[in-house]
């Protein structure tokens, strides 16, 4: 019984002991928080004698570094060791004491002599480095990494943690170096995305791109002395693929389906990236590539399909178009229609059948023609009201303005609250809008400001607004006696630059961009402080675009950004530039810096996801 009770004293006088020191670091810690150093020194001392530890230690140790007491310092380091001999930390601990107290030299011998004994186990390396980088001993952590890999003969060593050393001592070429050793014998690659990751932390403030340039030429150089490394070849194929360099990337992926014997993999998977980076020629290229190597190679087929669509994007997207290609195109279409026959699977291919056969051949009946033959074949609801919107655009095209409502009118009937049935009542909005019946456009715009689709209803809304801005700018200017532009004209409640717009957004819709060009400069002339000023501004740029004047474009832009940042074009503006600059002008670094403008100063704009996506696109973090 005695002994028990002892016992149960025992417990209850280490449990008041445990408390008491718990207490007394919940207290040293709050002196250490406030900055009142002597008070937590005094504590610590008290409760490191007791009981060293290393949570004590630090605390106890950058306190008396603060108040400079070397001599306390060096006591307590010292002692440290002695409790803790295997600990490499504590050693370069003391020589930092020695250095901060201005005893250079003995700092030195110090961390001399602890990489003299380095140990060759890893663990060893690991911790003498760690212990040096607290310190930023930088070069000392360097030199341990280099004496470990020497010590266990593993040239991979600590490699991410020596791409930071070196990076963070801004030796480019020695990251690079260590990037190419890294992955030098690396056949199953497993080495490869920590080499991706440091090259993209390199490149991360790389304005000027000598960063890249340097990056690029020395990978080049390895590749020329090793073909054959397939390392080498898939990282320039990376970095290629960063800076949009696709032709480049073309090459390299021929060599690495060679080196890695699959047929065509790597080259369908670049012309396709290409591709969706609007790089048309360069996927051609290597669509073409695949072709004519045979009906036996894997992708063949895929390739003479994609090949296609490729060429009609190119062909949509540029101004003015070669008749010659056009034909081409349409007459490959129909190949392939011919081959395959009207079905759902064709439908893709019919659509731009039609659409190149009314638009560029100026084949408009033939167009027409074709979608009826289209419709009569098949029986889904879906298919045959797309047909009759296409079929819609074409009479349209042709000035049938009633045919065109009619059709547009029967598919939004059909279909009312189907994203297809808000396409086409958008699409007779438009129409309504081309032909100056703007009330009764903004009527329809307005209900559609409400419809599922996000793209249909942001388009509903700007159309709207164009409306009723240019109509409220139009009253007040009627009732401006200082005003004198519309004296030009008989009826100044004709509400012209409205006009003049419609009539431009009508020609492009037709292809006929020159045209619009004189149309919009209409608009700018005839209200030159007036809403519209923008829209004329952003339509001339998408125009330039597909001419390829890209510095016009770029001047266009920037004068929306800076005038008109603030009005409902801001954000188009702004994104369009990012567009401008990461696909057309090839700069990466400002594609980023207008990505981030999105995301920072027009953070409810539709295009907030899609410019997040892009710029860590272009960061490096989503390409494979």
């Amino acid at each position: 019984m005695k002994r028990i009770l002892f016992l149960l004293l025992l417990l209850i006088s280490l449990g008041t002991l445990a408390a008491q020191q718990s207490d007394d670091e919940k207290l040293a810690l709050q002196y250490y928080k406030d900055k009142e150093y002597d008070k937590a020194i005094e504590l610590f001392e008290k409760i490191q004698a007791k009981k060293p530890s290393s949570y004590i230690y630090y605390y106890y140790y950058n306190a008396l570094l603060e108040l400079e007491r070397y001599s306390e310092l060096e006591k307590l380091v010292k002692k440290q060791i002695k409790n803790f001999a295997n600990v490499q930390r504590y050693k370069v601990d003391l020589g930092y004491v020695y250095e901060r107290s201005g005893d250079n030299t003995k700092a030195e011998k110090q961390y001399q002599e602890l990489l003299k004994n380095l140990q060759a186990k890893e663990y060893a390396v690991q911790e003498l480095y760690s212990a040096f980088y607290s310190k930023l001993k930088i070069d000392y952590a360097i030199e341990t990494i280099q004496k470990g890999r020497r010590l266990l003969n593993n040239p991979q060593l600590l490699s991410k943690e020596l791409i930071n050393l070196y990076q963070y001592q801004h030796q480019t070429d020695k990251v690079i170096e260590e990037v190419l050793s890294m992955v030098k014998d690396d056949n199953e690659q497993k080495y490869m995305d920590q080499a991706k990751t440091a090259i993209q932390n390199l490149l991360m403030d790389d304005e000027d791109n000598q960063k890249y340039n340097t990056v690029k030429v020395s990978l080049q150089k390895i590749i020329q002395k090793n073909p054959n490394n397939l390392s080498y070849l898939t990282l320039l194929y990376w970095v290629n693929q960063l800076h949009k360099e696709y032709g480049e990337a073309f090459v390299l992926a021929k060599a690495i389906d060679k080196r890695m014997k699959t047929e065509c993999v790597k080259t369908y998977e670049l012309a396709c990236l290409a591709a969706d980076n609007r790089d048309y020629p360069t996927a051609i290229e290597a669509l073409e590539y695949i072709i004519n190597l045979g009906d036996g190679v894997f992708n063949y087929n895929q390739a003479r399909m994609k090949i296609l669509d490729v060429r009609y994007s190119q062909l949509t997207s540029t101004s003015p178009v070669k008749m010659t290609e056009a034909v081409r195109l349409m007459k490959d279409y129909q190949i392939l229609i011919d081959e395959n026959g009207i079905q759902s699977s064709t439908m893709d291919w019919i659509r731009k059948y039609a659409h190149l056969l009314a638009f560029y051949v100026n084949k408009p009946q033939e167009a027409i023609d074709v979608l009826n033959q289209a419709m009569s074949y098949t029986r889904d609801a879906k298919e045959k009201n797309q047909f009759k919107i296409d079929l819609a655009d074409v009479q349209l095209y042709m000035g049938n303005v009633w045919d065109a409502t009619l059709n547009y009118s029967q598919v939004d009937k059909d279909m009312p609250n189907d994203a297809l049935g808000n396409e086409a009542k958008f699409k007779n909005a438009k129409l309504s809008f081309y032909i100056g019946e703007f009330e009764w456009a903004k009527s329809q715009l307005d209900v559609l400001s409400a419809a599922t689709s996000k793209l249909v209803a942001n388009d509903a809304i700007y159309f709207s607004l164009l409306i009723s801005d240019n109509q409220e700018e139009n009253e007040e200017d009627e009732d401006d006696d200082e005003d004198t532009t519309y004296l030009l004209f008989e009826n100044p409640s004709t509400n012209l630059p409205l006009k003049k717009y419609a009539e431009a957004d009508f020609l492009i819709f037709q292809n006929k961009d020159e045209q619009a060009l004189v149309q919009l400069d209409s608009v700018i002339i005839l209200s030159p402080l007036g809403t519209l000023v923008d829209d004329a501004l952003y339509q001339k740029a998408l125009i330039y675009i597909k001419q390829k004047n890209y510095l016009g474009a770029e001047a266009l832009l920037k004068q929306i950004e800076e005038k008109h940042g603030e009005e409902l074009l801001g954000d188009d503006a702004v994104f369009k530039l990012a567009e401008l600059y990461e696909y057309y002008l090839k700069d990466i670094p400002q594609a980023m810096e207008y990505y981030l403008k999105i995301m920072q100063n027009y953070s409810s704009s539709l295009y907030v996801i899609e410019a997040r996506k892009h710029y860590r696109a272009l960061r490096g973090d989503t390409i494979e």
